[in-house]
Formats: structure tokens, C-alpha cells, sequence
């Protein structure tokens, strides 16, 4: 088994953790994010239960990801299209 590489990571004072990994003590700043860790880094000896929730927060972040798409697209689709009346209006203006 190989070692996984450890990320320096701090807490800074006066806060705790929302979540912490069961297998390494990883702190995380939301409980998604170490279920995400869980499953991936530790998914040979994670339990069923870490599994689907490791599952469902990787679903959560597939949908997230897809929102964040479309948004983008729908932002440079009106840059566009207000690029294109305006550059109309200066051209019917001369």
C-alpha cells in the first residue's frame, strides 16, 4: 500500500473544524468535503455508510458543478449579446 501524502493544513484559532477524517485527523471546513475525502482516499477501508456518503456528496458536487456551468454560459451568452447591441448602436449612431 502506498502512502498518501499529507497536505499541511491548520486550523486557525478560535476555530473548530466541522468535520474531521476518522483514518488521518484531516480537518475540513464542511462535512461534504470529508466525506469526499473519505471515499477517495481511504476507500479501501471505509464502511458502507462512508460509501454512500461518499457517494451522495459526490452527486451533490456533479449538480453544483453543472449549475455553475450553465451560470457561466448564461453570463457570456448576455456579454455577448451586449456586445453585439452595442457595438450595432455605435455604428447606427455614425
Amino acid at each position: 500500500m502506498t502512502e498518501t501524502p499529507t497536505p499541511e493544513t491548520t486550523v486557525p484559532d478560535g476555530e473548530t473544524p466541522r468535520a474531521r477524517c476518522p483514518y488521518c485527523d484531516r480537518p475540513f471546513g464542511r462535512e461534504a468535503l470529508c466525506d469526499l475525502h473519505v471515499g477517495e482516499i481511504h476507500a479501501d477501508v471505509c464502511t458502507d455508510a462512508e460509501r454512500e456518503a461518499y457517494a451522495e456528496a459526490d452527486e451533490q458536487e456533479v449538480d453544483d458543478l453543472f449549475f455553475y456551468h450553465m451560470k457561466v454560459v448564461v453570463v457570456i451568452g448576455v456579454s455577448y449579446a451586449l456586445f453585439v447591441l452595442v457595438y450595432m448602436a455605435v455604428l447606427g449612431a455614425t
